[in-house]
């Protein structure tokens, strides 16, 4: 004859049963909550990867669609980096880095124009060039034949200082300064020549972001 089980032991097992079937759903819409999540952070960083890749083209396609003497400032910039030396593809990753050629930018830092040329740089360069006492253009700092020269002139200058592009561009960022100190740094550079660290992020990410630009042109330039 079976055990007898009693009324209290049976609403134990059924709500033990019940509790356990709470449970186990809970872990299935945690699992399910999970799988969600990262379905939609997923899809959310496709949607970002494309929209990256459609903003860079957007940026550039432009300059695609006209052979480079047409370009935007293509006669002055050709003028100004024969007269300083100043590779093409270099002054064009230089400009598309700093303000995407808009000759009225105006940085958080108080960068202008379309070189992003700081005031001190801009007067710094007027006095090396003895142009410190002649009449400004109306625009000033902002002038973009102004801006492109001095700019331009500006990375030839420290190309002469530096002697490789890479340093020059964090010259032209972090100020040449701060630079020769990293030069001199054993944790920033071995050879005083070539810098295998910068530590500021922002300068670190500037030299990248004007090599990626400078291959771009390199490769259009060359079509």
């Amino acid at each position: 004859m079976g055990k007898t089980i009693s009324m209290e032991e049976r609403g134990n097992t059924v709500r033990h049963r019940a509790s356990f079937r709470t449970k186990e759903g809970r872990r299935i819409l945690f699992r399910m909550g999970v799988v969600a999540f990262f379905g939609v952070l997923l899809a959310a960083l496709a949607v970002l990867a494309v929209w990256g890749v459609s903003w860079l083209y957007g940026r550039f396609a432009v300059r695609h669609q006209e052979d480079v003497e047409h370009w935007t400032y293509a006669q002055e910039v050709s003028e100004y980096a024969e007269a300083y030396a100043v590779p093409l593809d270099v002054v064009y990753a230089v400009i598309e880095t700093e303000s995407h050629f808009d000759e009225n930018a105006e940085s958080s830092a108080g960068a202008c124009g379309l070189m992003q040329l700081m005031p001190v740089t801009y007067d710094w360069i007027r006095t090396r060039l003895g142009e410190d006492s002649q009449a400004e253009p109306e625009g000033g700092i902002f002038d973009p034949e102004l801006n492109l020269r001095y700019g331009i002139y500006y990375l030839s200058y420290l190309y002469g200082e530096f002697g490789v592009w890479e340093t020059a561009w964090a010259g032209y960022n972090a100020g040449p300064n701060i630079v020769k100190q990293w030069l001199q740094d054993s944790r920033y550079s071995e050879d005083g020549v070539t810098l295998h660290t910068i530590p500021y992020t922002e300068t670190a990410n500037y030299v990248v972001k004007v090599g990626d630009a400078r291959e771009y042109y390199q490769r259009l330039l060359a079509e």
